[in-house]
């Protein structure tokens, strides 16, 4: 057999005492036996459990050689992506995860109470998304807010659509933070689900959600604001940076790496996910609910028509609710082939790279931060605090001199306040004690006498 496609592996059980030192040496095996087989393995994709991301690093660290290809920052100050590959026996294979996951996983950042995700001016609130599911004409449903089902595929895709954005947009136009944050998430796994954009347009929407990150992480390190309060969870953070890097690497991986650069090898980016063994798995779980490896095999031949079955239908309901999976790498609509076989060059990707970054800065100056002040004092070598976040966020008020007051600064001012009126209150309360003290003492020391 000779040709490009993920493949999907189900090689062994796995129970709850398996760790990554114990089954990378089955996955080895297996990448091993299909190259042998002159099969060009380019992805392995997880869906963003811990065990599984170890066993990605551990592919990567374990690679003996590794390519590595740099897009230069179009910002001074700010770091460079680097995207590294590991080679297995002379194949670059990239490393992904699954994007409806991340989807989920983004929307599940975004509800946890444990969070307050803070950007400038702005909070993303679970609350804001609850009322807009409440809300008339609404394009979510009140299942996607209360009592979710945490794996419904369908309302993570409706709450980052654009109908959810536009209605957020207008009905909403105060909250901007759970705008940003919608538009940047929803962008950046739509660069793996959309079937007819540009593959430099799918860099540009990648770049600019790891450009986004970076200012978001450098906004909260100069500010103050502690990470695990204000900021993604540690596992999202790394689940998004595999998404960032894993189809960046497919893409240089299609455009420089391929055995037969001549042939139309289009890249279909929706199709390196675990969706497709979800879904070979969810069928074999209808016909024999808790089957064994031999009820497996016994069962190929009805898959093949059930499978087969789904593809032509290629259909899937967005308007179901708690519907868990939804199965769309069979959806062909608006299929662009010439377009997906065709890569950008260096010099069209450090382009797409300053117009995110350009994008990037738009989104921040509407979020009240200037883009110049979080990059001060970046490249010096010594380590330079920038002033505090009141100078970072824009103005909102002047005070008796005409100069500027932010809302942060007079939310400050209104703090301290309060806190100096508690102090004052507390030295007077004993203050009054001790004297009250002292006039029962000499009353008792008089009525002794």
């Amino acid at each position: 057999m000779d040709g490009v496609a993920p493949i999907l592996l189900a090689v062994l059980p796995i129970s709850d005492s398996e760790n990554h030192e114990t089954l990378l040496p089955h996955l080895r095996k297996v990448f091993r036996g299909l190259i042998k087989e002159n099969i060009q393995v380019v992805s392995y994709s997880c869906d963003g459990t811990e065990l599984e991301r170890k066993i990605q690093w551990g592919i990567l660290n374990e690679a003996g050689d590794r390519l590595k290809y740099t897009i230069k920052s179009p910002r001074q100050g700010m770091p460079d992506t680097t995207v590294t590959i590991p080679i297995i026996d002379g194949q670059p294979i990239s490393l992904l995860q699954d994007s409806k996951h991340a989807l989920k996983t983004l929307r599940n950042n975004l509800f946890s109470g444990a969070r307050l995700l803070t950007l400038g001016n702005y909070t993303m609130l679970y609350a804001t998304i609850r009322d807009l599911a409440f809300a008339s004409g609404s394009p979510l449903y009140r299942r996607d807010v209360e009592k979710l089902d945490r794996q419904d595929d369908n309302a993570a895709s409706r709450l980052f659509s654009a109908d959810t954005l536009s209605y957020l947009a207008s009905h909403y136009p105060d909250r901007v933070g759970e705008t940003v944050y919608l538009f940047i998430f929803g962008d950046l796994i739509d660069a793996y689900q959309n079937r007819s954009i540009p593959h430099r347009e799918r860099v540009k929407m990648l770049l600019r959600a790891r450009y986004f990150l970076d200012s978001w992480e450098r906004f909260l390190e100069r500010t103050g604001y502690k990470r695990h309060l204000h900021f993604l969870s540690r596992e999202a953070i790394d689940i998004l940076r595999q998404v960032i890097e894993g189809l960046l690497g497919l893409i240089y991986i299609y455009r420089d790496h391929l055995r037969n650069p001549n042939d139309i090898n289009p890249l279909l980016p929706w199709l390196h996910s675990t969706e497709q063994c979800e879904h070979i798995f969810g069928e074999a779980r209808r016909i024999v609910m808790d089957f064994c490896f031999l009820d497996f095999i016994y069962m190929i031949p009805k898959l093949r028509v059930t499978i087969r079955e789904a593809m032509l239908r290629a259909r899937a309901d967005p308007r179901a609710t708690a519907s868990g999976y939804s199965h769309t790498h069979f959806n062909s609509r608006g299929l662009d082939i010439p377009t997906l076989a065709t890569f950008p060059s260096d010099d069209e990707i450090n382009t797409a790279a300053k117009e995110a970054a350009e994008e990037t800065e738009s989104l921040l100056a509407l979020l009240g931060i200037s883009p110049n002040r979080l990059r001060q004092g970046v490249a010096v070598e010594l380590p330079v605090k920038l002033p505090p976040i009141t100078s970072l966020q824009m103005a909102d008020d002047t005070d008796e001199d005409g100069d500027i007051i932010s809302e942060a600064q007079q939310l400050q001012d209104l703090i301290r306040k309060v806190e100096k009126d508690k102090k004052e209150t507390s030295l007077q309360f004993a203050e009054a004690t001790a004297l009250v003290t002292v006039d029962e003492f000499m009353r008792m020391y008089v009525t002794n006498l």
